[in-house]
């Protein structure tokens, strides 16, 4: 079956009865938001990033076999199968599906803090999120439930990596941290929630060297991985100390704070690095140190650029996602983000992609996630902002793609499955209309998004979503 436009064919899906042969029993739950599931597929005359910073391609062809990756190449070259589904994409862009690397099923920021147990997974998938590992559960048996309801077909969304619950040396707040003051606590905290599927572990910043360590260790010996939003510990502490990831990048990295004493989180963070000089020696001597340590950093710009009073601005087709007394107050923080007590200036923000520039420049593995919030920025939304501001900061548009799709990938040590479009992968694709390397703001044109092989319609998955931000 063959349509001379992607877009014709996407019509004609839309007129076929909701239940088709071809759907897989065990994906009924979301055979709604379903419109390509057949075992072979020709994608046909596409512009190809494939993921791994390459140049683009143009004129390309992909064949997905079931949930695999045949064959990638030029159209001109690729044999299609005389049975397969061909879908002409001219005029489109194909991307790997992203990995996400500060993903949350809650909803905080707010006065009320809410689980988006059908919200988080439909927008991240709707927006090309095919992987998302949650940097801290509030409440890790709700977010292992929800992987298990993805994994069986019960609900669309991601390939989640859960982590287990935020540790600190304090118990209790918004996000219920568990407090761990000792190595023998955190070994029984990493133990349990192991044990119930948990496979990353997120501490926030009043974490002790010792503590951190013994975790780390711990996690290691589990087949485990460690992520952080640190301030007592500083990047190069951590680096050296193992950990597997740095959440937020400079902002939250103490190394520069003057006056910082050891495992003592000082006030100053998230301020003073503004005041940085970032061609300093001594600047450049913690980068090397931290890529030494072979600790990734994940990049989260587009949430900062939220508490910029000169640069945030609401996104009207998030807005639509917001219940409406979650949308009021929404809008309320956004009036009122001078006033706030936590602001990001523009000089500051700026800095944040001059050191991811200098860190990965260095020979470090950077990454990226949305770390969705109550300033109006969601899940999906906030992983394609991160792409427009990795592009501002000076990535090439090839290189931005990296970050969020391969590089992710290397971060979770899933990159032998997915990342980049290559025969043998999963079959994880997100098609873009236009041409978001010219045109950054075409990355929100998703139209269709590929995982295991199954193309879901992103514009489907975005209506289910309207006004439920806030509620579930």
């Amino acid at each position: 079956m063959t349509r001379s436009r992607y877009s014709c064919f996407a019509l004609l899906v839309a007129l076929l009865p909701p239940l088709q042969a071809q759907q897989r029993p065990s994906q009924s739950g979301v055979i709604p938001f379903v419109s390509v599931d057949t075992s072979l597929v020709a994608l046909t005359h596409v512009q190809l990033v494939d993921g791994t910073g390459a140049p683009a391609r143009a004129d390309q062809t992909v064949i997905l076999n079931r949930d695999r990756i045949q064959a990638v190449g030029p159209t001109a070259t690729v044999a299609v199968p005389a049975n397969a589904l061909v879908l002409d994409l001219t005029g489109y862009t194909l991307l790997p599906g992203l990995v996400g690397l500060h993903e949350h099923t809650y909803f905080g920021g707010v006065r009320r803090f809410t689980e988006m147990r059908l919200s988080a997974p439909l927008l991240y998938l709707a927006f090309g999120v095919t992987t998302a590992m949650t940097a801290g559960s509030r409440s890790p048996e709700v977010e292992l439930d929800l992987k298990r309801r993805v994994d069986r077909g019960a609900i669309p969304g991601p390939r989640f990596h859960v982590s287990g619950p935020y540790l600190d040396a304090a118990a209790g707040g918004p996000v219920n941290r568990v407090g761990v003051t000792t190595p023998q606590e955190v070994r029984r905290v990493i133990a349990r929630w192991a044990e119930q599927g948990a496979t990353w572990f997120k501490f926030l910043g009043g974490v002790s060297r010792e503590v951190l360590g013994a975790a780390i260790k711990e996690a290691h010996a589990r087949g485990l991985r460690v992520t952080g939003h640190l301030c007592s510990v500083t990047f190069t502490e951590a680096a050296a100390l193992g950990i597997d990831a740095l959440q937020h990048g400079l902002i939250t990295n103490s190394d520069y704070v003057p006056g910082k004493r050891p495992d003592e989180c000082p006030e100053a963070n998230m301020k003073a690095q503004a005041d940085v000089d970032l061609a300093s020696p001594a600047v450049q001597a913690s980068i090397r140190a931290i890529v030494a340590g072979k600790a990734a950093v994940v990049s989260t710009l587009g949430v900062y650029e939220t508490f910029d009073p000169d640069r945030a601005r609401l996104d009207p087709r998030a807005l639509e996602m917001l219940a409406p007394e979650t949308r009021k107050e929404v809008e309320a923080n956004h009036v009122n983000l001078a006033q706030r007590g936590f602001v990001v200036a523009t000089p500051l923000l700026k800095k944040m992609m001059q050191w991811e520039r200098m860190f990965v420049a260095a020979g470090g593995l950077l990454g990226a996630g949305s770390d969705p919030w109550g300033t109006g920025y969601l899940p999906g939304f906030g992983n394609l902002r991160n792409y427009e501001l990795l592009v501002e900061a000076g990535f090439a548009p090839e290189a931005a793609v990296q970050i969020l799709t391969l590089n992710g990938a290397r971060i979770l040590g899933e990159d032998k499955r997915v990342g980049s479009i290559a025969p043998g992968k999963l079959a994880d694709l997100v098609v873009i209309k236009g041409d978001p390397l010219r045109a950054p703001r075409d990355i929100y044109n998703v139209v269709t998004v590929f995982k295991n092989g199954i193309g879901y319609n992103s514009m489907r998955l975005r209506n289910a979503v309207k006004g439920k931000v806030g509620i579930e």
